[in-house]
């Protein structure tokens, strides 16, 4: 019986997706050059590593060619590989609301709510299988997937932990010879953007056109962005310091208008978009 794969591929970090990247996008080098910038074998490169980074929509599906989305990633990694890692994370989270066959977005946007709800939590092998006790039967019990079809394991939860143990100002915080996933309270103004942006699509709301910012909504863009409700405030007064759209910036909010609490989002600027190129 084939199993279909939630897993999050535990061999690929920033670092090493910035390599695939960077080689991807060079014709010289390619893919002969993979393991030797990557520190990989040969074989887990060609079958798990570039085949997750395929499914994520980064590489074409028979080449080391980069997808348009992957030209994107590669500049962006060229810019920060701080926000390469947001951009990853973004992606992971997201993915599955427009590509419901990606089971591993699915599962990663899982655990990442997970933790978020516990607000603060000790990184260790009980927490790690219960993170995966909530995949498999969240996958059984929401998207009628037999058990024994769902292959997603501990590596799977490293998987996760690659991306949101890299991610600044940081949310998985060392201490001693523990390690504890802890909610932040700030994210970069990019990444809350690309988070407002995912609000507008899911919601079908068109670009320009205030969002009133219910507790849901709330709820959302925090889990996405790993925030602290409490940071919020602070993140949307960036958000519009950084790109105001009085001064031909793409965001704005307020209370005023009748609308209670508001955002808006003046045109796309999905991930991986930096705010002052979403023209």
């Amino acid at each position: 019986m084939k199993r279909l794969s939630f897993h999050i591929q535990q061999n690929l970090t920033p670092a090493r997706l910035k390599a695939v990247l960077r080689l991807a996008g060079d014709s010289a080098e390619g893919v002969e050059q993979v393991p030797s910038e990557i520190g990989l074998a040969p074989s887990v490169i060609e079958k798990v590593v570039l085949p997750f980074v395929r499914q994520s929509g980064l590489l074409e599906s028979r080449d080391m060619s980069l997808t348009a989305l992957g030209r994107q990633f590669e500049e962006i990694s060229q810019h920060s590989e701080m926000l390469l890692a947001e951009a990853m994370h973004h992606l992971l989270y997201t993915t599955h609301a427009f590509h419901q066959d990606r089971h591993f977005s699915w599962a990663y946007a899982r655990v990442v709510d997970a933790l978020w709800a516990s607000g603060e939590r000790v990184l260790d092998g009980n927490t790690n299988s219960e993170l995966v006790s909530i995949v498999v039967e969240g996958a059984a019990r929401g998207l009628g997937v037999p058990v024994q079809q769902i292959a997603f394991s501990h590596d799977s939860v490293r998987g996760v932990l690659n991306w949101l143990q890299a991610l600044d100002p940081p949310i998985v915080i060392v201490e001693g010879k523990r390690r504890i996933f802890r909610r932040r309270y700030f994210c970069p103004v990019p990444a809350f953007l690309w988070a407002a942006d995912f609000l507008y699509r899911v919601n079908n709301i068109a670009y320009g056109v205030r969002m009133s910012l219910t507790s849901e909504r709330t709820e959302q863009l925090c889990k996405i962005c790993v925030l602290d409700p409490s940071g919020l405030d602070n993140v949307l007064m960036m958000a519009k310091r950084t790109s105001d759209f009085e001064r031909s910036g793409v965001f704005d909010y307020g209370t005023e208008g009748g609308f209670g609490r508001w955002f808006l989002l003046l045109r796309q600027c999905s991930v991986p978009t930096l705010p002052e190129r979403a023209l």
